[in-house]
């Protein structure tokens, strides 16, 4: 059996390796931030007006709606709790009949780390209900749209990947150079990191630096 990660961990090493360094290899409080307890407030709001209405943004006739859906796979070695699960009531042609769907309080539209998020959640969800997942959608909420986001093989491929570096640098206790510098002015996790001198410069890790991690497996 896997070492089992939370799917959000998923989008954190995306934006920054050191976050997850610092949940499974040295772990340190992480009190919740404005931010987060203001989109937690947004999506309660989202979830109340969601239940009222149909099912046309998701392409759908018809459906049930299943909030905050847990997830534990245990193959894939990822758990999590996804916002939004409908059902379809009947497969599709492709054999999908659950879509899971995640609701996203940003202005900045479809990020990478929201994409591999919302992959990873579908794929545990394909693990725990054994039929296929081919689409997904992610709800940005200041847009009031749901985006479909295809679950392609080269999706799954990251996601495996992702797993394994997180994987090695956990186990090895490695810890990992800032996925970007330019990130790091604002980070909660920054006054952990003694190696930034100057976090508000815009610096891009160098192949050198990526290197370490990636020599790992």
């Amino acid at each position: 059996m896997f070492m089992m990660f939370r799917v959000s961990d998923i989008k954190q090493f995306v934006f920054c390796p050191r976050y997850v360094y610092f949940t499974y290899v040295q772990p340190v409080p992480k009190a919740p931030t404005p931010t987060m307890e203001h989109a937690r407030t947004l999506h309660d709001e989202h979830n109340a007006r969601e239940k009222r209405r149909g099912f046309a943004a998701y392409g759908l006739v018809e459906g049930s709606r299943h909030y905050h859906v847990p997830v534990y796979a245990e193959k894939l070695g990822l758990r999590g709790k996804i916002d939004l699960v409908i059902d379809a009531e009947a497969p599709n042609a492709n054999g999908q009949r659950y879509y899971p769907v995640e609701c996203k309080d940003t202005a900045s539209g479809v990020r990478n780390n929201f994409k591999y998020q919302l992959a990873a959640y579908a794929m545990a969800l394909e693990e725990v209900t054994g039929t296929p997942v081919h689409k997904a959608f992610l709800y940005i909420i200041p847009e009031k749209r749901a985006h479909n986001v295809p679950i392609t093989e080269g999706l799954r491929t990251h996601i495996r990947r992702m797993l394994t570096m997180m994987r090695t640098m956990v186990e090895r206790e490695i810890f990992p150079e800032p996925r970007s510098r330019a990130r790091c002015f604002s980070c909660e996790m920054r006054r952990y990191c003694n190696d930034l001198d100057d976090a508000s410069g815009a610096f891009e890790e160098s192949p050198a630096q990526a290197k370490r991690l990636v020599d790992c497996f």
